[in-house]
C-alpha cells in the first residue's frame, strides 16, 4: 500500500454551500468552524443539560458545556501526538497537522450538542414514546401502515424509535440554524463527519453498528459528502476516532470526580471499590500503576491526570500502529480493552455504574426527567394528529378553534418551523400531492419538529415547561 501522505485526503475545507467569506489558509476554515460552534445557542444551552445530576446548584458539579471543553482539550493533546507522529512517519504532509488538531478540537466541543434534556433518560423517553405510544399521534388515515413492518411510515419512525444525541447533533448543526439559509452552521465537511461515530442511518438491520448516527432527515447529506471525500458507508472518518477516545477518558475521570464532590463516594471508597471489581473481573492485583492506598493526595492527582496521560498515549500509540485500519475506517477504539488501561477505565465505568449513577441524587432526577419529556411528548401529540390543511391553518394562523395547539406552536421556536419547512421543500419534492406517501413525509418531519423543539430544551426549561403543561405552576 503506497502510504506516503495518504491521510491528507481526510483534511476537507468543503462545505454544502461555499463561505462568501474568502480565507487564504486552509487552517482558517477549521477556526470559522469553531466560531461558528461555540457562538450557537446550542453549545451555550449545554451549560443547563446534565452531564449525570440534573438540575445541580453547585457550580463545581459538570454540565455538558464544561465536559465538552474537557474532552476538546483531551482531544486536541492527542491529536497534536498523532499529528506529529504522522508527519514523522511520512502519512500526512505538514501544513496538515495543525488542521487536524483544529478538526478534532470541532469535533469533541459537537460530540455531545444533540443530546435532549435529562440526558439519556430524556433519550431512553423519545425512544420509548415511539415504539409504545406513537400510535396516538398518527392521523388516522395512514394509521393503517403501523401494521406493515417494512412501510414507509415504520422506515420513518425508525428515526425517533433509535433517537439518539449522536444523530440529533448532526441534524442541529446542518439543518437547524436557518437563520440565514436552509444550511444551517454550514461547517466543513471534515468537522461533519468527524461527529458520525456510527455510519449508519437508522433502521438498518443488517449492521454491525450499535446506533445510529444520522437520520433519514440527514441521510441524502452525508452520502452525498461520503461521495464528495471518496469513502464508501459505513467507513468511519479517521478523526472520529480521536474525538470518541477523547470523551472515553474524560467522562470516565469526571463522572468519579464529579460524585467525589457531591460525597456520594469519597478517594477512599474509589479505591476500595476499584480493587474489588478489578479483583472480580481479572483475579489479579490491580495494575502497576494503581498507586498505594497511604499515599493517596486527591483523585486529580492520584488517578484523573495520570491516567489521563497513560491512556493518551495508549491511543496515539494504537492509533499509529492500526494507521491502515484506521484509513480504511475498520479499526476498534484506540484504548484497547486488553491493555492494563484500558482495563482501568473499563473497571471506572463499572464503578460508576455501581455507585453514582444507581445513587438517589442520579435515579431521582433520572425518574423526574423520563416523566417530563413523556408529558411534554404527549401534551404535543395533538398537533401531531391534526391533519395536514389544518397544521398549514396553524402555522398561518387562520385555523378557527384550536386553542390549546394554537399555544402549544406559540411555544416552539421559529428556527425548527423554517427546519421543516425546508424539509418539506427539499425531501418530499418526489412525492405527488395526492399520494399518501407525501402525507407521511409530511408527517414524519411534523414528528421531527416537535423532537428538535423539545431536544433543544435545557433541564430546567424543559420541568418547567412540563409543570407549565400539567398546570403545576406558572412558567413567567
Amino acid at each position: 500500500m503506497e502510504t506516503k501522505l495518504k491521510f491528507d485526503k481526510f483534511i476537507s475545507s468543503k462545505r454544502v454551500r461555499n463561505s462568501s467569506i474568502e480565507r487564504l489558509r486552509e487552517i482558517d476554515q477549521f477556526y470559522s468552524d469553531r466560531s461558528r460552534i461555540i457562538y450557537s445557542s446550542s453549545f451555550r444551552r449545554l451549560q443547563q443539560k446534565a452531564q449525570v445530576f440534573s438540575l445541580e446548584s453547585n457550580s463545581s458539579i459538570r454540565t455538558r458545556l464544561t465536559h465538552s471543553i474537557e474532552v476538546s482539550d483531551l482531544g486536541r493533546t492527542l491529536a497534536n501526538q498523532i499529528a506529529y507522529s504522522l508527519f514523522e512517519k511520512n502519512l500526512i504532509s505538514e501544513e496538515n497537522i495543525l488542521n487536524i488538531v483544529a478538526i478534532v478540537e470541532n469535533a469533541c466541543l459537537l460530540h455531545d450538542i444533540g443530546n435532549p434534556p435529562f440526558g439519556h433518560f430524556g433519550e431512553a423517553a423519545i425512544k420509548d414514546w415511539a415504539k409504545h405510544h406513537i400510535y396516538d399521534s398518527i392521523p388516522e388515515q395512514f394509521k393503517d401502515q403501523l401494521d406493515v413492518p417494512d412501510s414507509l411510515l415504520n422506515q420513518l419512525i425508525d428515526d425517533f424509535r433509535e433517537f439518539d444525541g449522536n444523530p440529533q447533533g448532526f441534524r442541529i448543526v446542518t439543518k437547524l440554524y436557518t437563520d440565514y439559509d436552509e444550511y444551517s452552521l454550514n461547517l466543513t465537511y471534515a468537522t461533519l463527519l468527524s461527529i458520525i461515530k456510527y455510519p449508519r442511518t437508522s433502521g438498518e438491520k443488517n449492521s454491525s453498528l450499535k446506533k445510529s448516527g444520522f437520520f433519514k432527515t440527514e441521510e441524502e447529506l452525508v452520502k452525498n459528502i461520503y461521495t464528495e471525500i471518496e469513502l464508501k458507508l459505513p467507513q468511519r472518518y479517521p478523526w472520529v476516532y480521536i474525538m470518541e477516545a477523547a470523551d472515553d477518558i474524560a467522562y470516565c475521570m469526571s463522572d468519579i470526580a464529579d460524585g467525589i464532590e457531591k460525597g456520594i463516594l469519597t478517594e477512599e471508597k474509589f479505591y476500595d471499590e476499584f480493587k474489588i471489581e478489578w479483583n472480580n473481573n481479572y483475579k489479579t492485583k490491580p495494575p502497576c500503576f494503581f498507586p498505594a492506598k497511604k499515599k493517596l493526595k486527591g483523585f486529580n492527582r492520584d488517578f484523573s491526570v495520570p491516567w489521563s496521560k497513560k491512556a493518551m498515549e495508549e491511543a496515539a500509540k494504537y492509533f499509529i500502529d492500526n494507521y491502515e485500519n484506521i484509513y480504511n475506517g475498520c479499526a476498534d477504539g484506540l484504548i484497547s480493552k486488553e491493555t492494563e488501561i484500558g482495563k482501568a477505565l473499563e473497571i471506572m465505568r463499572k464503578v460508576s455504574k455501581k455507585i453514582l449513577y444507581t445513587s438517589f441524587e442520579a435515579e431521582s432526577i433520572e425518574i423526574t426527567g423520563y416523566a417530563v419529556i413523556t408529558g411534554i411528548l404527549n401534551k404535543y401529540s395533538s398537533i401531531l394528529k391534526m391533519s395536514l390543511d389544518d397544521f398549514k391553518s396553524l402555522i398561518d394562523n387562520t385555523i378557527e378553534g384550536r386553542d390549546l395547539e394554537k399555544r402549544l406552536f406559540h411555544f416552539i421556536g421559529k428556527r425548527y418551523l423554517d427546519a421543516y419547512k425546508n424539509g418539506l421543500k427539499n425531501g418530499v419534492k418526489k412525492y405527488n400531492k395526492n399520494d399518501r406517501d407525501f402525507f407521511v413525509n409530511e408527517w414524519w418531519l411534523r414528528v421531527h419538529l416537535i423532537i428538535d423543539h423539545i431536544s433543544g430544551m435545557t433541564d430546567e426549561f424543559a420541568l418547567e415547561t412540563y409543570q407549565m403543561f400539567e398546570g403545576i405552576n406558572l412558567m413567567r
